[in-house]
């Protein structure tokens, strides 16, 4: 299994962050891919990061660093991927129905490949949101048309479910494809990472014109994908919500 980081802009938070998180866990720095834009990213990274994290220098922008990153592994080979500001990871306590840090996430990392490979899946990831309410112990492991955040996940490389057309949301295009092509992905509903989403600094957030890109992406997926998801507004009247709407033949 390798550790997969695309990371852009973010070299002076990502040791506090995603490989603080990795550490803690137990896994070592020679099991990490840390994939950047360019020469000054690689030369900027090299500086701060473990020796042995092996930095790859992609190409810039979200969709080009995501197929990019899929060929560069061969078919089939485990991989785990994160953001580059995951905080930590949280898990629902079946008792209390409390959050409470899970260091040590080895276990649950394997649990969710082994799901994959008994339910002939390639895909798998966390809850959305860091939030008890929503977060389910009932049904903790569900295997159907479920959205994986891409901030946490993995997947037994599949070229051909992990090709985008997107510039943005690509994590609705990849769960809206595995369940196309494989008829669901393996979700763990009482565990997810913590992030602060659009209020860390570098990343794709540091295109001025995100949004912008958020709505093209939606118009696309929306071109390409018409009966896989749907719009819904939010209840402040600001916004919208994409929805996964399964429908098999479609």
């Amino acid at each position: 299994m390798r550790i997969v980081i695309p990371s852009y802009h973010r070299s002076s938070s990502i040791n506090d962050k995603s490989l603080k998180t990795l550490y803690e866990s137990g896994y070592l720095p020679d099991e990490i891919d840390l994939f950047v834009a360019g020469d000054d990213e690689y030369y900027r990274y090299k500086k701060v990061v473990h020796e042995d994290i092996n930095i790859i220098i992609g190409c810039k922008g979200l969709k080009n660093i995501r197929n990019f990153i899929f060929n560069y592994y061969d078919e089939g080979e485990y991989l785990l991927c994160l953001d580059d500001d995951i905080e930590g990871i949280k898990i629902l306590d079946p008792d209390t129905e409390r959050l409470h840090d899970l260091i040590n996430f080895k276990d649950i990392v394997m649990s969710g490949f082994d799901s994959c490979e008994e339910h002939s899946l390639k895909l798998w990831g966390l809850y959305t949101c860091c939030n008890p309410r929503f977060m389910n112990n009932s049904k903790a492991v569900t295997t159907d048309y479920k959205f994986i955040i891409g901030n946490f996940f993995g997947c037994i490389n599949c070229r051909n479910m992990n090709q985008l057309n997107v510039d943005d949301i690509d994590d609705y295009e990849r769960s809206i494809r595995s369940y196309q092509i494989y008829g669901g992905s393996v979700r763990l509903n009482h565990i997810a990472a913590k992030t602060k989403f659009m209020t860390n600094g570098g990343g794709a957030q540091t295109d001025e014109h995100r949004f912008d890109t958020i709505n093209q992406s939606i118009l696309t997926l929306q071109d390409k994908y018409p009966k896989m998801f749907y719009l819904k507004k939010k209840k402040s009247g600001i916004g919208q919500t994409i929805m996964l709407k399964a429908k098999k033949n479609n």
